[in-house]
This record gives structure tokens, C-alpha cells and sequence, in this order.
């Protein structure tokens, strides 16, 4: 399979390929909604955002399409392109109104790194 991710949460994949993407350790104090975002290096973010329900569950897990990384596109005179991908939890309280809002660190101790895709040229259309 063409899609690895590895122990600090760096991505590697074939454009046009699927894969998922587990994210552990979430509060489970209550039911966050997890979402999941694409940039390029102009911070442009690549297609639609995905969400998912923490349902208080530790860990969810987003499926990234192959019509999402196929948008992931690598330079003709490059042998890979470098994405970026960040990961929030936002939550509302029902009797304030107030959200809240936090930016996971998904494998990285360190707040200023990025975490990245690597994305390698499409080899085979497959199903169109």
C-alpha cells in the first residue's frame, strides 16, 4: 500500500492513493468534533476539510480519499512534493455558548513543527 504513515505522523503517499490516518491519545472528557486539514506551502488549504465525532473515544481514525490526495500534485521537474496537515479538536459548552478550540501536536513534541506529506507522482489512473 502507498500510503505509510510513520511514528511522528509524517505521511507519505502516491497521488490518487487512500489511506487512514489514526489520531490517539484525544481527551475522552467529553465528545470533541476532530477535524483534519490539507495546506500547501502558501498555507492555501488543499480541498475540504474533514471532520469526525471523538464520540469521548480516545482515538479516531479519518479516511483520506483517493479524489482528496489526487488533488496532492507533484511538479513535473520534482521528484515528490511536501504538504502539510494539521489536526484541531474543538468542542462547544452548551451552557455558556463558548468553544473551544485546540491545535493537536500529532507526533512532534515541538509546537513550531509541521507536520508533513510527502506525495510522490501518480504511477496509474486506476478507476476514473
Amino acid at each position: 500500500m502507498a500510503f505509510v504513515v510513520d511514528e511522528n505522523g509524517g505521511i507519505t503517499l502516491i497521488q490518487g492513493d487512500s489511506g487512514t490516518l489514526t489520531v490517539n491519545d484525544l481527551p475522552t472528557d467529553k465528545s470533541y468534533t476532530v477535524y483534519f486539514a490539507i495546506k500547501n506551502k502558501k498555507r492555501n488549504t488543499i480541498g475540504s476539510e474533514i471532520s469526525l465525532n471523538s464520540n469521548a473515544q480516545s482515538a479516531v481514525s479519518f479516511f483520506i480519499s483517493a479524489d482528496l490526495t489526487d488533488l496532492l500534485t507533484v511538479p513535473i521537474n520534482k521528484e515528490s512534493e511536501e504538504y502539510y496537515y494539521g489536526v484541531k479538536i474543538c468542542s462547544t459548552d452548551t451552557q455558556t455558548n463558548v468553544t473551544s478550540e485546540e491545535t493537536l501536536i500529532i507526533g512532534e513534541s515541538d509546537i513550531s513543527d509541521m507536520n508533513t506529506i510527502t506525495v510522490y507522482p501518480k504511477r496509474v489512473e486506476g478507476v476514473s
